[in-house]
């Protein structure tokens, strides 16, 4: 039998266990001999710890541990994973997404990815708690056009292996060129992938957006590690995706209407963030980032909600752009 068709055994044994009401708290000790048992064949205890904590990764199981009654068992009354409409394929293929998550555990990667499969089993709760459809009471941002990339899995391969890559890379309004390239790190923003790294060609780090790389191949280049990479630190300055190390990031102030105050203050635009006045009328909050074309397009979405305080270059930048808005409905 297939391993993933015995884990699956396993998981449902112990599901077994776990809302047994007639033996409530099962030790691990007798969820260890009832699973021998059922399965008629020895395993570890170490495994048996794997199952636990996969069976938490896959279905999102709430399996807590009572210490006063020294057993196991589901922290949500009347949770089992046999509630789950999940097929032995789609379970083999969350077990094999689990197990390859753990290899970037800690990694922003891993908790987008993580992000995604928490999604599919809190829709799958829901489904069978309410007895409808999902889709009837809860629905997910979804985006209107999947970028299903074909470098994606080749270049989180070669982040976890440190296998350098010749990327052929083409950025808009530019000719094609080749870099041998070392991988270090994939960012998802609005529905689109794009990979850091450095690049022996411009003997810095640099982006590449995922839709623009025309080919990778393997390549017999050294990888290098850029010592001291921090994913956090590279993009702080950043409004977006976009990074422009080369500049220094700047004092941006905003003032936004009592009526967009309560939006912005519950969902911060950038997490250097910093209340310097609220009133009645306004509320004055405080950035420390790059001036992008993103950070602009923000700006301008809000409309007559706000308001650019400094600096100077940035106000006239705006002011600019309104005007030439307006001259289009002249």
């Amino acid at each position: 039998m297939p391993k993933n068709k015995s884990a699956l055994l396993r998981y449902r044994i112990i599901d077994g266990c776990l809302t047994n009401s007639m033996h409530p708290y099962p030790s691990l000790e007798s969820i260890h001999q009832k699973v021998e048992s059922q399965l008629d064949k020895a395993i570890s205890i170490s495994m048996l710890n794997k199952d636990l904590a996969a069976m938490k990764s896959i279905y999102g199981a709430p399996i807590a541990y009572h210490k006063q009654k020294g057993g196991y068992y589901y922290s949500e009354e009347n949770f089992s994973i046999a509630e789950f409409p999940l097929t032995e394929e789609e379970i083999e293929a969350l077990d094999f997404s689990t197990t390859l998550l753990q290899q970037i555990r800690g990694t922003r990667l891993f908790q987008q990815f993580e992000n995604a499969i928490n999604k599919v089993i809190e829709g799958y709760r829901i489904s069978k708690i309410a007895g409808i459809s999902q889709k009837q009471i809860l629905q997910v941002e979804e985006p209107v056009r999947p970028q299903n990339s074909p470098y994606l899995e080749q270049l989180l391969q070669s982040i976890i292996h440190q296998k350098a890559l010749e990327v052929t890379y083409q950025g808009y309004g530019r000719e094609a060129k080749v870099h041998q390239f070392s991988a270090h790190l994939l960012k998802e923003y609005r529905n689109c992938w794009y990979v850091v790294g450095y690049s022996d060609r411009a003997k810095n780090l640099l982006m590449f957006a995922l839709d623009r790389i025309k080919d990778i191949a393997n390549s017999d280049s050294e990888y290098i590690k850029v010592e001291g990479f921090d994913p956090d630190e590279f993009f702080k300055y950043s409004f977006g995706i976009t990074q422009i190390h080369e500049a220094k990031p700047e004092k941006v102030v905003l003032q936004f209407t009592a009526f967009q105050a309560p939006f912005i203050l519950n969902q911060p635009l950038h997490h250097s963030q910093k209340v310097l006045k609220q009133n009645d009328d306004f509320v004055e909050i405080e950035y420390h980032v790059y001036i992008t074309t993103e950070l602009i397009m923000t700006i301008l979405s809000y409309g007559k909600q706000v308001k650019v305080l400094a600096p100077q270059k940035l106000k006239n930048q705006i002011k600019a752009t309104v005007q030439e808005m307006a001259a289009l409905y002249a």
